[in-house]
């Protein structure tokens, strides 16, 4: 052992350690041997244990295993490494060796491969598989990209803890980009579940994890301006059936099976109406739905199916429906980001998050900003009007319903073009 002032370690004891003048001095411990502390004049202070393997140098006469030569292994920095798991570290090390091994060819494989498995490179692996299985990979890698493997991405993925996951999303919420942050908790719970299916974690340092900063409160919302644009030019890149699909569900704020469900045989061409029978409508009575400006020429665009009664909107002929389903909407989505993004030439611009019947709920909301009543806004969108309306109000709306929605594709169709 070199010479080194022996030191019974303690947290407090080490933590008040003061450099050296110059160079550095070595701390041997008094509890556990082989453990060192090396304090350099800039105030770093770092573990090491020393060891000898018996049996190295071969087998003395009288059959005694000899020693070989001194051997060091850093055990790591203070106060990343605490007295206590310095202490545990350097046993493990010291047992292997009097047993005979030498521990350092199995830690320098070890490390390898922590340092193999770095959080960039695990990312980039579940990326190419996501290739073939996700069509959404382009935004998972550029979220992974632009705001995970600038500070964590050298990092051995064994070593993420969910205290650095919460010191990303903290910098980006104190930037004020929630969105992003959701987007970044997302890929980072999916890579780090991905490390534990593949054993290259113990299991997910996310798991229980909660944040109520960024939890989304979808109810009462409707699309602005220039998100009703950006949804609009993805719906284009959609196209059918799903883009339009999510186009005249915006332009007539009626919900989404209403228009996923419907066949052609509820489609009057000379009323320009679609007439939902009480069978499949909400409130079990027939609701009428008038077509006019840009909505009837969506409806008149749409592709005409053979067979029996078919529906508007299908991958299958008209044989079956096609619906804003999930996997629709997480598109539209990413497609109505990338809109607002070239909108506003802002690569990190977020769109926040909004669903089918947000599109239902902007058509309300823009209705009472165009002065329509609310009797009128409520037969536009079916709602079961209650108490005396239900009792005594018999009128059915049709011409208030038909101005309103000639009104409200007029204002959309200004916001687009």
């Amino acid at each position: 052992m070199p010479s080194a002032l022996k030191r019974t370690f303690t947290e407090e004891g080490v933590a008040r350690m003061a450099a050296p003048r110059s160079g550095r001095r070595e701390f041997g411990d008094t509890v556990q041997r082989g453990l060192l502390l090396r304090v350099s004049e800039t105030g770093l202070k770092s573990w090491s244990v020393i060891y000898k393997v018996p049996g190295e140098r071969g087998v003395s006469p009288t059959g005694r295993p000899l020693k070989g030569a001194q051997k060091r292994i850093t055990i790591g920095a203070y106060p990343m490494v605490g007295v206590v798991a310095a202490r545990a570290e350097a046993s493990k090390i010291v047992a292997q060796a009097m047993a005979g091994r030498d521990p350092r060819p199995e830690r320098q494989d070890a490390n390898l491969a922590r340092h193999t498995n770095s959080v960039k490179a695990v990312s980039q692996r579940m990326i190419e598989l996501a290739k073939k299985q996700v069509e959404t990979w382009p935004r998972m890698e550029q979220v992974l990209r632009d705001h995970v493997w600038p500070s964590l991405g050298n990092r051995p993925i064994a070593d993420i803890t969910q205290a650095d996951v919460h010191e990303l999303l903290d910098k980006l919420v104190a930037a004020d980009k929630h969105g992003t942050a959701r987007e970044v908790r997302k890929m980072m719970s999916r890579l780090l579940n991905y490390a534990a299916e593949k054993s290259l974690v113990a299991a997910s340092p996310m798991a229980g994890m909660k944040r109520r900063d960024l939890t989304l409160q979808p109810k009462e919302r409707a699309l602005s301006d220039e998100e009703i644009r950006a949804v609009w030019t993805a719906t284009g890149k959609m196209g059918y059936p799903f883009g339009h699909l999510a186009r005249i569900a915006l332009l007539t704020g009626q919900r989404k099976s209403d228009w996923s469900d419907a066949r052609w045989s509820e489609v009057d061409a000379a009323e320009r109406w679609l007439s939902i029978p009480k069978e499949r409508f909400k409130s079990r009575r027939g609701h009428i739905v008038p077509l006019v400006g840009a909505a009837w020429d969506l409806v008149e665009g749409l592709p005409r199916w053979n067979g029996p009664n078919p529906f508007l909107f299908s991958t299958t002929g008209g044989e079956k429906a096609s619906a804003l389903g999930d996997k629709p909407m997480t598109k539209l989505r990413e497609l109505a980001t990338d809109a607002l993004r070239e909108m506003r030439k802002d690569p990190e611009a977020v769109l926040e998050h909004f669903s089918a019947h947000d599109l239902r709920r902007t058509c309300e909301t823009r209705l009472a900003r165009l002065g329509f009543a609310q009797e009128v806004r409520d037969a536009v969108l079916g709602h079961a009007q209650s108490g005396l309306q239900r009792t005594y109000n018999k009128h059915d709306y049709l011409p208030e319903k038909r101005a309103a929605l000639a009104a409200y594709a007029d204002h959309i169709m200004g916001l687009v073009k």
